[in-house]
């Protein structure tokens, strides 16, 4: 049966809609004027910030970042993000399977642990500390051990993974299947929506570590992608003259060039993400 809309129904759609174009627009016009003004040429950015349609399609700022040693920073952000995304999610796996089981010894109090990390923050000092007391400073893994595993991430894991009927975990431990087989041939495959959803959680963090490498790392060669591009905005701000000027497409470039990997990874676990954020977040 078919229900007339009412003029209620009609202006909250009419409303509803009209709020979610502006919200795309506001969301998608910097994307656009940041990708236009890399492609700008210079003598149009001369005395503008921005533009919204390049007067011809320049590439040569595309050419120098590759060049130039803000590849290495691109590099040094993939490899800590790659390295740092694997092994949080083997942790988080791992953690997550063995909270989500009833039977396990002193369960309350591991998950009364972890909530208590997301309660009492480390203060930056006692953090500095500890990371210098165990010889991390200047050295990558500074990046990537302290945050290995997130308790939010962690806690979406276990209430996953918690969701799975015992029943399936139950008969393939009476066919004689081991703990890890269980893992990797039951939970880890119905687990896919949180799996795909967390690693976007890690991976995102990873890529935008500014503050830990600017606390741990001295050596200008390690630096990532995140602190070269703070570089380039404000250490540069004051030249404004002559050849020494940094033009806006060239810092557009090296923005657009630092959210490429995202906005490439997003489209491919689109679809796990909401159901596996939601089925997470429900039970617990």
């Amino acid at each position: 049966m078919v229900y007339q809309d009412s003029i209620g129904r009609k202006v909250f759609m009419v409303l509803n809609t009209t709020a979610m174009v502006l919200t795309c627009l506001a969301v998608l016009f910097p994307l656009w004027m940041a990708v236009m003004t890399s492609l700008a040429p210079d003598k149009q950015v001369i005395y503008r910030e921005f533009v919204l349609w390049p007067e011809s399609f320049n590439f040569k700022t595309y050419e120098l970042v590759f060049k130039s040693g803000y590849m290495r920073g691109f590099m040094n952000s993939f490899t800590t993000t790659t390295i740092g995304t694997i092994a949080s999610m083997i942790l988080t796996l791992f953690a997550g399977y063995a909270l989500a089981q009833k039977d396990l010894v002193f369960r309350k109090f591991f998950m009364s642990f972890f909530f208590l990390t997301m309660v009492f923050a480390n203060g930056i000092i006692p953090f500095y500390m500890v990371v210098r007391m165990v010889g991390l400073i200047n050295k990558m893994a500074a990046i990537v051990i302290p945050i290995l595993i997130q308790t939010y991430n962690l806690i979406l894991m276990k209430n996953y993974m918690t969701s799975i009927p015992e029943s399936l975990i139950e008969s393939a431990r009476l066919d004689g299947c081991s703990e890890i087989g269980i893992l990797f041939r039951i939970v880890i495959p119905v687990s896919i929506p949180i799996i795909a959803a967390v690693t976007l959680f890690y991976a995102v963090h990873y890529w935008n570590q500014y503050t830990n490498v600017v606390m741990f790392i001295n050596d200008q060669a390690k630096y990532t992608l995140q602190v070269l591009l703070r570089q380039l905005v404000f250490d540069n701000a004051s030249m404004q003259t002559g050849q020494n000027r940094v033009y806006s497409n060239f810092k557009m470039t090296v923005m657009v060039v630092a959210m490429l990997p995202v906005l490439i990874m997003y489209p491919f676990i689109q679809r796990y993400f909401i159901s596996g954020i939601m089925l997470g977040s429900i039970k617990g």
